[in-house]
């Protein structure tokens, strides 16, 4: 078969959000070919590419490099990148569905609904592909320009509070463990497809919970991702509200307990609502007066549906704190005094501006629009302790004595069983510390984070934004020596100790994972 796979030499890779610089030597890109229509051809293009995904493999043993692959280079740490060489998966977009025939006799889900996605697919492109079978993704980001398994790997979480985050529609791993070995994993609990699934792929099948709960938000240290057997449900629509309300007792019980009671829901049921989210700005005062409060409620798919009109150069309805901030680099002055503090607090209540309007996903949590670099920082907590870290986040600000352009966000997501998942609290509230990436906002995310451990909160990290505060003994803690355990027993089962070098970096290193 001819290589669509081509070595461009780098000295320096920077990721997206200007967050870091990694000395790198190079490279590993690949062709873009049009799409064949047919199944068979798509499939033989599909498993060609296992065989150049396992040829790089084998390359990076015998010549003692460290390799890593990545789709849009969208995390702020440097949990996605290696020393030596990256592999850029973007251009490698095939889908497939899956006939009856090969799906499991014991699977429970619905058959048709399946979708198998390579791993060059942005969520953006997999919105899209669904969108014209009328189904959509169970849980989103706040933005859509991630890569499938760059998304599930670092477990993005977005505010689906009764289903979970990105890694928990997923039922099925393709991974490349080595030159000569790659395996799909899906749960013995869970059994979705047949055994002639991974016989097409020539994978080894592997059903196993703690095999699969481990690979499942594993950052790109297990090997190669190279597709995701995903469940996506019926398309649907989100009756999507944000509004400023007064920061009062009933806004402070649905942070602390998802009781909605005494809240105003424009009219909409409790039972409807699909995605809350809370965000305060600390240079308003402590207490501030008023949240923006974003109430999200689900709806049926109509066809007479019409995209509504947004602005394309700002943030999309759905964006994060990161979006918000970042869409306002230009216009905030270098040198900040209390004498801006107005001029800020305008600025950010202009992009945080009130909006009602009935959306499918797709056309929600859109694609960012950030102009510099930004900071984000998510920590995962017991939801009976949220009230809590956000005093200590407002008082560490006031504390500080500085104008620092920041958001304080609270997002709610059901627990996941991927052992690290950093959503692992049932349910978990992400607070989330977003703002210009400057040594004032670093070390103000620093403080807070000291200040949740000194009060003895239990909480986790993003793995794909700042977590600096990340090392072995936190992570121990943050997770359990049983799950780490678990999860490092998996990796050494799945890849020989060569090729554990070859997906070892200095973030894995540095959080006492590698081995």
């Amino acid at each position: 078969m001819p290589s669509r796979s081509f070595f461009v030499p780098m000295k320096t890779w920077i990721g997206r959000h200007r967050s870091y610089k990694q000395s790198i030597e190079g490279l590993h890109d690949f062709k873009v070919l049009a799409p064949a229509s047919d199944t068979a051809a798509r499939l033989q293009a599909y498993n060609d590419v296992t065989k150049e995904f396992q040829g790089l493999i084998s390359q990076a043993v015998k010549r003692k490099k460290t390799l890593r692959a990545f789709g849009s280079s969208w995390s702020l740490s440097k949990v996605a990148v290696a020393k030596h060489e990256l592999i850029n998966t973007k251009p490698l977009r095939i889908g497939f569905t899956i006939p009856a025939s090969q799906t499991s006799p014991n699977y429970a889900g619905d058959r048709e609904k399946l979708r198998f996605l390579q791993c060059g697919f942005s969520i953006a492109e997999t919105n899209s592909v669904l969108f014209k079978d009328r189904l959509s993704l169970k849980a989103s980001g706040s933005n859509n320009g991630q890569t499938l398994p760059g998304c599930i790997s670092t477990n993005t979480h977005g505010s689906a509070f009764r289903f979970g985050a990105t890694p928990d529609f997923v039922v099925g791993i393709h991974l490349i463990v080595g030159p000569s070995r790659h395996v799909y994993l899906e749960r013995a609990s869970y059994p979705v497809v047949a055994d002639s699934f991974a016989q097409a792929l020539g994978a080894e099948l592997i059903r196993d919970d703690t095999l699969f709960n481990a690979a499942l938000v594993s950052f790109g240290s297990f090997g190669i991702i190279h597709g995701l057997m995903i469940e996506p449900r019926e398309l649907f629509l989100l009756h999507a509200i944000r509004s400023f309300r007064p920061f009062n007792a009933a806004i402070k019980s649905a942070i602390s307990t998802l009781d909605f009671t005494g809240l105003d829901l424009h009219g909409e049921q409790a039972s409807d609502l699909y995605h809350f989210q809370v965000t305060v700005n600390p240079n308003e005062g402590n207490p501030p007066p008023e949240a923006a409060v974003y109430l999200m409620f689900e709806k049926p798919w109509t066809e007479d549906y019409e995209a509504p009109q947004w602005d394309d150069s700002a943030s999309g309805p759905g964006a994060s704190g990161l979006e918000l901030m970042g869409s306002l680099y230009d216009m905030i002055p270098s040198v900040l005094s209390k004498l801006i503090k107005p001029l800020l607090n305008a600025q950010v209540r202009n992009q945080l501006a009130p909006y009602d309007m009935t959306v499918p996903i797709k056309d929600l949590f859109t694609g960012e629009k950030t102009q510099g670099p930004v900071f984000a920082s998510g920590m995962g907590l017991p939801l009976s302790r949220t009230l809590e870290a956000l005093s200590i986040a407002l008082r560490v600000y006031e504390e500080m004595g500085s104008v620092i352009p920041v958001l304080l966000t609270m997002r709610f997501v059901k627990g996941t069983k991927a052992l690290l998942g950093f959503t692992k609290f049932e349910p978990t509230c992400v607070l989330e510390v977003d703002g210009l990436n400057n040594a004032k906002t670093r070390a103000y995310a620093k403080q807070v984070w000291k200040g949740l451990e000194e009060a003895g909160i239990p909480f986790t990290m993003h793995w794909g934004k700042f977590n600096s505060f990340l090392n072995r003994t936190r992570v121990r803690n943050m997770y359990g020596d049983d799950n780490v355990d678990k999860w490092i027993e998996s990796r050494e089962s799945l890849l020989t100790p060569e090729v554990r070098k070859v997906f070892t970096n200095d973030f894995l290193q540095s959080v006492g994972l590698a081995t």
